[in-house]
């Protein structure tokens, strides 16, 4: 996960494409629970016509699987003539993986700043307070 406080939203934490494809996970799982191939994954950035969202399958796969990782999607595998695939759902919605996000990154302050420990407790109770 990156940090580039000179974007807004997901941009801050992920690349164009990236954010354009968990946006579009969310969304297409907004009312049941629809998986996503790599391919398909692939096309909707290609067919977006946007140039800066264009990218390899290979670097669709790797994000999709660096998601698995972080435990942002998960997959179940399949198989079809042309050998075994991966279909991602998402394991997160939105709102939790922004809950998510903001835990990790406080965690991660305390352990860079050992002078601000403690302030997760203090800070945990605001955002519980504004919803989190």
């Amino acid at each position: 996960m990156i940090f580039d406080t000179s974007q807004e939203g997901l941009l801050t934490l992920f690349i164009s494409y990236q954010e354009a494809l968990l946006e579009h996970i969310w969304d297409i799982n907004r009312d049941r629970r629809t998986g996503i191939e790599s391919s398909q994954a692939h096309e909707f950035l290609r067919q977006t016509g946007d140039r800066k969202l264009m990218r390899s399958r290979a670097s669709v796969i790797n994000f999709l699987n660096k998601m698995v990782e972080e435990g942002v999607l998960s997959f179940e595998e399949k198989t079809k003539r042309g050998g075994p695939y991966k279909v991602y759902f998402p394991e997160m919605s939105r709102e939790e993986y922004e809950n998510h996000v903001v835990k990790s990154i406080i965690t991660k302050l305390e352990e860079v700043f050992p002078s601000i420990k403690g302030i997760k407790a203090y800070m945990y109770a605001d955002l519980e307070n504004l919803g989190f």
